[in-house]
């Protein structure tokens, strides 16, 4: 029988500062549209986890020819006690116009984060008062 529901845990919020009046695009590719932004900000704020996006940081969005929209991500995080974490997520636009992602992470095997490495999380995307936050849960 199906899930109905998935054993998650809120691993952090993300508040997401990305420049996207300066973004280079790509129209008519090989692969649809294409939309290139920087993130040059943002904070990280969990349980386990807070910190601050920093550079280099970018999104490279498609937009395929169906119109569907793939997300493909990486942003560099750097903790309050200093530790830098390398997260990557692929995802789509869904129907509702809200980014859905599955993150990954990289950091040092030796740190107080090593338990990142082996996470997989989700993360469900929303505007409100038109910035990008994340919710980010870990998959149990």
């Amino acid at each position: 029988m199906p899930e109905t529901s998935l054993p998650v845990r809120h691993l952090f919020s993300m508040a997401v500062d990305a420049d996207l009046k300066g973004a280079a695009r790509i129209k008519g590719g090989p692969a649809g549209d294409r939309l290139i932004a920087g993130v040059h900000g943002g904070t990280v704020t969990g349980e386990r986890i807070n910190g601050t996006i920093i550079g280099p940081s970018g999104d490279w969005l498609y937009r395929y020819p169906d119109g569907s929209m793939h997300l493909d991500v990486r942003i560099s995080i750097r903790t309050d006690d200093g530790t830098d974490i390398l997260m990557e997520y692929q995802g789509k636009i869904a129907d509702d116009g809200l980014p859905r992602s599955a993150p990954t992470f990289q950091t040092s095997t030796d740190g107080d984060y090593a338990w990142l490495n082996s996470v997989q999380a989700i993360g469900l995307g929303s505007f409100p008062e038109g910035k990008l936050v994340y919710e980010v849960y870990e998959l149990l």
